[in-house]
Order: structure tokens, then sequence, then C-alpha cells
């Protein structure tokens, strides 16, 4: 819309100041050419996007009857010739364009030169009189150079500002492109978090039927063989203890059996949103307390989230070295181990009831309970288990504190993202 305001402006104004400038008996057939100028102008903005070469064609006719009205009427046409310049520098791309402004340049010319020097069997369509001038060869220089001059300077200008609406065009269509390949990822994105739920629930299915059939096949069949032998037993017991004492420690073992896989059965159908079962801290503790006979506890705080793998092996082996250390140097008899979710990070606690029997270690408790009383956390000693530890810790982003102070405690921090932030 502000290209055809420009372009219709540039040749009414003119128009309309020169007419006001004209005798009365020129101003009909003035007003005729106007007319013309301007249909020629409108037929032009109707053929630009579907004929090609009409448009080319029209813009020649817009220009060479521009070029009339300046050989007629004089230089202050020039200014109606600046429309049609404007719109091909705008329309027009490449050779086209510059061929144009070779053609206008050319027929503008020879039209200042008619203008000073008409033909004699064009003489009669001229407005003014070639004859009044005093000096007729410096004004058609003059003017020729003024129109030369101006037509050049809106060529540049107009040629920029196509450059820059091309510009602009361009960052539109990749704004546009940009930001359609954004609604379709996030359209891919949400499908994809859809199938995950559908691929996780169809698993969770599997799981629950293979379970299932795991407690029917294996567990039933063998509690069932248990009952007959249980019955069996009762009846053989009073006429032979031997066989029926025998009878009884087979039903013992099928019981011992059906416990262990009534467990493992267990142990699946709970919730393993925080760790992998190969790295499970539960466990760990469940096999050192019934190796060695020490007290553990196992607790679990906040909203468990899904961890990286290299979080739950460090987790995993920081929680094992403290485990040993305790066993081995602080004969520990209560081993603690909390596991807290926060918003940014999740961090492990190991902690025992245990004495520390080396010389560093306890001088370096005694010299902290008589500096500071406090539960801060405090350095640990040197060796080669708590420097694995902040090395394996440090590797991945996090940190690792020890609490010189009783209870004693390894406290392992790893940074992590939500889950928000990880999709």
């Amino acid at each position: 819309m502000p290209m055809r305001i420009l372009q219709y402006g540039l040749i009414l104004v003119p128009a309309v100041l020169y007419l006001l400038m004209l005798p009365l008996d020129q101003e009909d057939l003035y007003t005729l050419f106007i007319i013309i100028a301007l249909g020629l102008a409108v037929c032009k903005d109707f053929a630009r996007s579907r004929y090609r070469a009409r448009y080319v064609l029209l813009i020649l006719a817009e220009m060479l009857w521009s070029c009339w009205l300046i050989a007629v009427y004089g230089p202050f046409m020039l200014f109606l010739s600046l429309s049609i310049l404007y719109v091909y520098m705008y329309r027009l791309e490449g050779t086209p364009r510059w061929l144009m402004l070779g053609a206008q340049l050319v027929a503008t010319n020879i039209a200042l030169h008619w203008q000073y020097a008409p033909p004699q069997e064009l003489l009669p369509w001229f407005a003014s009189d070639p004859t009044e001038s005093k000096f007729p060869f410096l004004e058609e220089t003059a003017g020729k150079v003024v129109g030369n001059l101006i037509l050049v300077l809106t060529a540049a200008l107009s040629w920029q500002g196509s450059r820059m609406a091309s510009s602009r065009g361009q960052l539109e269509q990749v704004y546009d492109e940009l930001r359609s390949k954004h609604y379709e990822l996030q359209d891919a994105r949400a499908q994809l978090l859809l199938f995950t739920k559908q691929l996780e629930g169809v698993a969770q299915e599997e799981e629950r039927t293979r379970i299932s059939r795991q407690l029917h096949d294996d567990i039933g069949h063998r509690l069932i063989r248990t009952k007959m032998m249980s019955e069996a037993a009762l009846l053989t017991l009073p006429l032979d203890t031997e066989q029926g004492t025998e009878m009884v420690r087979q039903i013992r073992d099928q019981l011992a059996a059906s416990m262990d896989d009534m467990r493992a059965t267990l142990h699946k159908l709970r919730s393993s949103s925080y760790v992998s079962e190969a790295y499970a801290l539960d466990l760990l503790l469940e096999e050192v307390g019934r190796e060695t006979g020490v007290k553990t506890s196992y607790e679990v705080r906040g909203s468990s989230r899904e961890l990286y793998p290299s979080m739950q092996i460090v987790l995993y082996k920081n929680a094992k070295e403290a485990l040993t250390n305790a066993l081995r140097h602080g004969n520990a008899s209560t081993i603690t181990v909390e596991v807290e979710f926060r918003e940014r990070e999740v961090c492990m606690s190991v902690s025992n009831d245990g004495v520390i029997k080396t010389e560093q270690s306890a001088r370096a408790q005694s010299e902290g309970m008589q500096s500071n009383r406090s539960t801060a956390a405090d350095s640990a000693p040197s060796g080669m288990g708590h420097e694995g530890m902040r090395l394996r810790t440090e590797s991945i982003g996090g940190r690792l504190e020890i609490r010189q102070a009783y209870p004693y405690t390894v406290t392992t921090r790893l940074p992590m993202m939500k889950k928000a932030d990880l999709i």
C-alpha cells in the first residue's frame, strides 16, 4: 500500500501543481495526457502478477509517455517519470532493472533535447516556444544535468530501499520457517512424550503379566506341592518317624525356596525410579546387614527422580566405601544411609556410630571437638578411600563432605536438573 500511494502521488501532485500554471486553453489536452498516464499506471498494476512480458511492456509504455510529457511541457514533468522509475527499481530484479534505467535515461535526454530544440514536424504539439529563450544551449545543458542527477539519485535510493525490503522479506521468511519448525518440534516432543508414556504403560503391563505368571507357575505350584507333602507328613510321622522327619525337612526347603522367590518378586514390584537394580543402595545395606550382623537403616526423602547411570554408580561406590570404612576402622554397630532429593541436587549421607581408630583421624576428631562443638562439616582425614570418593564425586561436578563429630558421616552431594529441564 505505501508503494502505490507514492507511485500515484508522484503522478498526481506534480500534475496538479503544473495545471495551476497552464493557460486555460491548454488545460483540456493536458488533463487528457495525465489521465492516460494514470491509466497506464493502473493497467501496469493489474498485469504485474500474472503476465510478466505484458508488465514490462506497460512499464516501457508508461516510461515513454512520461518522456513525451517532458518533451511537451518541460523539465517539471520529470517528477512524473520518477513514479515509473520507483516502481521498476522495486519490482524488477537483475539485468532488466538496469536496462530499464538505461532506456529511461536515454529517453529522458531525448525528451529534454526536444523540449529545447523540438523537431519541426512535432512543433505544433509543444506548449512552449523554444525561440523565446536567449540561451537555449545553456538551458538545455542545465536541464539535462539536473534531470539526469535527479534520476540517478532516485534510482540509487530506490535500489537501496529495494535491497532493504528484500532483506526484510528474507528475515521474515526465515523467522516464519523457524516458528514453523518450533511448532513442529513442540508437536514432535508432545508425541514423543505420549509415546514414551504409552510404551512405559505397555512395559509395565507386560511386567505385571510376567510376574503374575511366575507367581502362578512357580510359587503357586510349589506351595501346592508343599501342602500335599505336609498332609503326607502328618500321616507318616506316627508310623515312621525318620521318614516323616525327612519329609518335614523337604517341606522346610520348599518353603525357603518359595520365600526367596517371593522376595525377588517383591523387589521387582517395588518402585525403583531413582536407582537401577544393579546399584540399589537398599540391596547393598541388606547384604551388609545379613553378612556382618550390623544393624542398617535406609531412608529416602523428597520426591525421587531418575538419575543418570554415572550418578547411580558414584552414589553406590561411595556408599560401599563408607560402609567398608565403618566396619573396618570404626567397628560400627549401626549404619544409616539417607538419600534426599532436593530441587537442584541429590544428597546421600552415610553415618555410623563407630569409633575412628586411626591416629590421624582421632587427632583430627579431638582437635575438632576442642575448637568447635558444632556439627559443621570438617575436612576428612587423608586416605586412599576418601581420596577416591572425592575424585569420583568431583568428576561429575559434585562435592564430598566428611563430618568428624559423632556420628561420623560421609555426605555426597551431586547436582541434578529437574525433569522438565532434561526433556
